[in-house]
């Protein structure tokens, strides 16, 4: 790790939510959700002090971006220009590069008991991207439901998909192959090599059919095409042991990965819900360009059962 990154890392605060319901605590390195703990269990697995924040390479809990997901052989054009970005996933670009927004010190602007407000800068060409980005984020507890609202503005023509990106194991340990996961999605993108083949197919009579739940027994890393995106609705419901996650959001899409190049393979799953997957190089997929003068806005809620 860069000594920069490591001094930075080093005055990270951690924070916590809580209402008597949940106990939620999280950093503001990356923005990041360490536990969500119900009933005694931590319902995430990832680091949750410094010293494992610093080795983690799965970006845990955090907010990803400035383009979560991959953008195939890390390029793109844009009215007519053509940027590169660094190409840290083999030829592909990953989550927003070497040192995407899970790798950065974000402002507390905000905390109570029950709600923490954070920002973040990100100045033209960081990563590649042209355009300064000034980005949101509010994790706020109601109950059983904790949700995060994230709002983003540029100043020049740029791209952006942020996610959250938790792995969840709702026994707290072992690993997730008794979980049951059901999405709300009659399609999917398909993909060759985790890139998008540009197709939109219909998961009916494929292993990608979660639509009455299936035990994740099997290896996922796709995106899915949710049933309301824009609109606020149930994406997806994973259950395990008594105990249910419902995950709530306006976006068009849910990435389900289920964790098996974790240092812990399958200890967990993430449930990212996000834009589609190299959607510049796809017309078809819903766009990922953001304009000044326009507020990007994006919620997921958790709801935990």
């Amino acid at each position: 790790m860069l000594p920069e990154i490591r001094a930075e890392l080093e005055r990270a605060s951690f924070l916590t939510l809580q209402n008597g319901r949940l106990c939620v605590r999280l950093t503001n390195w990356g923005a990041r959700l360490l536990e969500v703990v119900d009933g005694g269990v931590n319902l995430l697995c990832g680091p949750w002090d410094v010293a494992s924040l610093a080795e983690d390479t799965r970006y845990c809990g955090a907010i990803c971006g400035r383009v979560a997901n991959r953008i195939a052989n890390g390029d793109f054009s844009l009215e007519g220009r053509s940027y590169t970005l660094a190409t840290n996933n083999g030829a592909n670009h990953l989550h927003g590069g070497d040192r995407g927004f899970d790798s950065r010190l974000w402002e507390i602007q905000e905390q109570t008991q029950e709600r923490v407000k954070l920002a973040l800068l990100s100045p033209s060409g960081e990563e590649g991207y042209p355009g300064a980005v000034q980005v949101q984020a509010i994790y706020e507890l109601k109950g059983a439901r904790l949700s995060l609202a994230m709002e983003a503005q540029t100043d020049a023509p740029t791209l952006l998909n942020l996610t959250n990106h938790a792995y969840w194991n709702l026994m707290g340990q072992g690993t997730i192959n008794a979980h049951i996961l059901r999405v709300n999605a009659d399609r999917y993108t398909p993909m060759v090599v985790n890139i998008p083949t540009g197709e939109i197919c219909s998961v009916a009579g494929t292993r990608f059919d979660l639509r009455e739940g299936q035990l994740l027994t099997g290896e996922y890393d796709d995106n899915y095409v949710l049933a309301s995106p824009g609109a606020l609705h149930e994406a997806a419901q994973l259950s395990c042991g008594g105990r249910v996650l419902t995950v709530n959001t306006d976006a068009p899409g849910l990435q389900v990965y289920t964790g098996d190049y974790l240092p812990r393979p399958r200890a967990g799953v993430a449930l990212e819900a996000q834009s589609f997957p190299d959607s510049p190089h796809h017309a078809n997929f819903p766009s990922i360009e953001l304009r000044p003068g326009v507020v990007w806005r994006r919620t997921i809620v958790w709801c935990v059962g």
